[in-house]
């Protein structure tokens, strides 16, 4: 059987047939006439924007309206910066900066290397002093002094010197490893526990060499604070003396003997001269008016050791010593 189709339903559909043509092209027209009034209000626009322009008038360019703008140039973005506005309200328009080239392999690298790295900051533990710690600190200090300190009739510790190191170059008894002990490099604590027996419970005796290229200033202030915890420093000089009749030398080893407050208790340094030091050398040199002076002003620990490198680092003792060997 064959479907048949009634008369009224098919005007009904060619109605609705009719009826979406008629508005599809009604919506073409108007779609049409849109545009054509849209490029015909633009079109009069951007004239009046060249008018303004090759007249040069600002008047009829600060009447338009800025959102007009989008219509015209729609392509530049309006992101509302104060610097796009500017360059939309330029009169010439300037061409596109070129856009910078992009780095290669090589410059890159370069840019890396010069580039800040940060700092690794490295945390430092506490002294290992290793099993030595186990001790109890009475068997450290037994040690310490079996170590450091020698018997009474080996006293005082004699610190030689050297005319081929020191007195060719740089001192270096400004050094903590040739100073003090070298126990005393291994560590802070062993330091804090080595020093304050090696310098207290010692006298110390320099060589002539130490004394003459004036490396016991140095050692003073190489041990820092711990020079206030010395009780006496004796210097060894070197005196030449001429014979009778003035052929030759005769040599004698003078001495001079620094005693330090915490030994005579009083808190003043005394000098002592021996061992056949011309006694107006000693004068001329002021050496004692020194000493005098460092008396008025020594305060404290800190004081101590100042005043001892004061004293023996002094230009008024090299001066006399330089004059001994005359």
């Amino acid at each position: 059987m064959s479907a048949t189709t009634s008369p009224e339903s098919g005007s009904e559909s060619e109605s609705a047939l009719d009826r979406l043509e008629r508005e599809a092209e009604e919506d073409s027209e108007n779609d049409l006439q849109d545009l054509v009034t849209y490029h015909h209000d633009s079109s009069a626009k951007l004239k009046a924007w060249r008018k303004a322009e090759a007249t040069d008038l600002s008047t009829p360019r600060s009447q338009m309206a800025w959102e007009d703008m989008d219509i015209m140039f729609p392509s530049i973005p309006r992101d509302g910066n104060n610097t796009n506005d500017t360059v939309m309200r330029d009169a010439h328009a300037l061409p596109a900066a070129p856009t910078k080239p992009k780095p290669n392999r090589w410059t890159t690298h370069q840019l890396r290397q010069t580039e800040a790295k940060p700092v690794k900051k490295e945390s430092y533990g506490v002294s290992d002093m290793g099993l030595f710690s186990l001790l109890a600190g009475e068997l450290r200090n037994l040690i310490y002094r079996l170590a450091f300190v020698p018997s009474p009739e080996n006293q005082p510790v004699l610190i030689a010197g050297s005319d081929l190191i020191c007195g060719r170059g740089a001192c270096v008894h400004h050094l903590a490893p040739v100073a003090a002990p070298g126990m005393a490099s291994t560590c802070h604590q062993i330091r804090n526990e080595v020093l304050p027996i090696y310098v207290a419970e010692n006298e110390f005796r320099f060589d002539a060499a130490m004394v003459r290229n004036r490396c016991v200033a140095a050692w003073v202030r190489c041990l820092d604070c711990y020079a206030g915890m010395v009780r006496k420093v004796t210097l060894e000089v070197l005196v030449l003396r001429r014979d009778v009749l003035g052929v030759g030398t005769e040599s004698e080893m003078g001495e001079v003997g620094v005693e330090c407050p915490v030994a005579r208790g009083d808190g003043r340094f005394e000098v002592v001269f021996s061992g056949g030091i011309p006694r107006h050398k000693v004068e001329s040199s002021k050496v004692l008016e020194l000493v005098e002076r460092v008396n008025g002003e020594d305060v404290g620990e800190g004081g101590r050791a100042r005043g001892l490198a004061s004293i023996v680092g002094c230009d008024e003792l090299a001066e006399m010593i330089f004059r001994c060997k005359k």
